[in-house]
């Protein structure tokens, strides 16, 4: 989300703070009868990109505001989300930020380090374990950059889940069979806002052949391929997630819930999916 310079510089404590109308965070959290409704790809946070050259008034490149993914969220029926940062040069103060929310929102979301292989390389691992153990986060997305065996590692002795987004579907085949035990998650079907068809039918096929890979259903507009994976796919290996806050969760979820699926399934994809890997503690 675009934001003035204004709000940029404030500091985050001025940031966080619920603005009026917004949930608040004493929000109950869902029944434990119910099976939580539960987006599992959502940016939040402030972008520090330093002297980077790139366009930094793109959306992923300025401040996602959490307060904004709460209005969705509530508007949409979503109990909870999975929020990691935006973009960021390298990541140990944008993963304190995302702990920093989460605390501020009990219940409404569960954080989600990031961070980027190279530039942070050698020191993947002791970052992880304090974000995991200390702040509490949960897992490690969306990674854009192939994750290198650093990464792997620390996340199997972890025990904690990947979120991918790849150039190309096939750079999975990089990394997974070394990893069976690893639970890796592809983002957008396989291509985002379906820039290649042939890439959400090379996701489908690899989340088939693989059962530590499951996929996720953030900004698929070619529906006829989001509808294969249903039908083609365990409901158990499919996540939703909507690319938020500038993607709308309010749209993303009714592309699941337009397919009329038995309550079940549905029940599994919105959310106990996620919640299965993610040892069943919200």
């Amino acid at each position: 989300m675009k934001t003035s310079g204004g709000l940029l510089a404030a500091p985050l404590a001025a940031r966080l703070q619920p603005a009026s109308g917004a949930p608040s965070a004493a929000s109950p959290p869902p029944s434990p009868n119910k099976v939580p409704v539960i987006d599992c790809h959502v940016h939040a946070g402030m972008a520090r990109m330093g002297g980077n050259a790139r366009d930094l008034t793109d959306p992923w490149y300025t401040f996602n505001d959490p307060e904004l993914t709460l209005r969705h969220m509530e508007e949409g029926g979503i109990d909870i989300s999975v929020i990691f940062p935006v973009e960021n040069w390298t990541y140990k103060e944008a993963n304190e930020e995302i702990a920093q929310i989460c605390r501020r929102y009990p219940g409404k979301f569960i954080g989600f380090a990031r961070h980027h292989p190279e530039r942070e390389s050698g020191q993947i691992r002791s970052l992880l374990y304090r974000e995991v153990h200390e702040l509490g986060l949960r897992g490690l997305g969306e990674l854009h950059e192939e994750p290198t065996r650093e990464v792997m590692d620390t996340l199997r002795e972890l025990g904690i889940p990947l979120l991918y987004h790849p150039e190309r579907v096939a750079l999975y085949q990089d990394f997974v069979p070394d990893y069976p035990d690893v639970t890796c998650i592809l983002c957008h079907l396989g291509s985002d806002d379906s820039g290649d068809w042939r890439e959400h039918l090379a996701g489908i096929q690899l989340t088939k052949t693989y059962p530590n890979v499951y996929i996720e259903t953030s900004t698929v507009i070619s529906m006829a391929y989001l509808e294969k994976a249903i039908r083609e796919l365990p409901t158990e290996k499919i996540l939703f997630g909507s690319d938020g806050a500038d993607c709308d969760s309010r749209m993303e979820i009714q592309k699941i819930r337009v397919q009329k699926l038995p309550k079940e399934k549905e029940e599994l994809i919105l959310g106990g999916n996620l919640l299965r890997l993610l040892g069943g503690r919200i």
